[in-house]
């Protein structure tokens, strides 16, 4: 493979395609946001104690494991649709300076991001609840795992919203290159 293919090529890897949109990306309002929100959701279960992790008994995490799967999962397929229908319509004729500047990069990482976001979460609330099972010590931490995986969904649903954002105004930039 020649140098400058080779380059090419790692600018369109998961890594090097976040090595060009930054860590701005993923340290921006949704990160705070979501923090707090679960800091909240949390705070208010454990009966105003952020220390008390006892409230997320087996049966609540299993409940909310079943629940957030599905949520997911559906989710996760509308992210692939709305990729597949900003491509679409995207206007043909700026695609190429779009990605010669790398502004396509930083277009379609986002979605990219978002997906690996909702694969964990998928991941995690369908090996979750087998967790539960396993007579061992790992029981210590499932409490942490749920509030991570709260914490998970929040800042993709966060992110999700964010990226309709930028869906919209790009939908607006584009009209006006039309």
């Amino acid at each position: 493979m020649r140098k400058g293919m080779k380059k090419r090529y790692k600018e369109t890897t998961f890594f090097g395609m976040f090595k060009i949109s930054g860590p701005k990306l993923v340290f921006n309002f949704t990160l705070f946001n979501s923090l707090l929100a679960t800091l909240f959701i949390h705070f208010i279960l454990s009966g105003y104690e952020l220390t008390e992790f006892s409230v997320y008994t087996p049966e609540l995490a299993k409940d909310f494991y079943n629940r957030i799967s599905g949520m997911s999962a559906s989710i996760f397929g509308i992210v692939i649709a709305a990729l597949a229908v900003s491509m679409t319509v995207f206007n043909q004729k700026i695609l190429e300076p779009l990605e010669k500047s790398k502004l396509l990069h930083k277009f379609l990482f986002p979605f990219w991001y978002l997906i690996v976001l909702w694969g964990s979460i998928i991941l995690i609330s369908t090996i979750g609840p087998y967790l539960y099972v396993v007579d061992t010590k790992v029981i210590t931490f499932l409490p942490y795992l749920v509030i991570f995986e709260l914490w998970l969904f929040i800042y993709a649903l966060f992110f999700a919203i964010k990226i309709t954002g930028l869906l919209i105004r790009l939908f607006l930039q584009n009209a006006k290159v039309l």
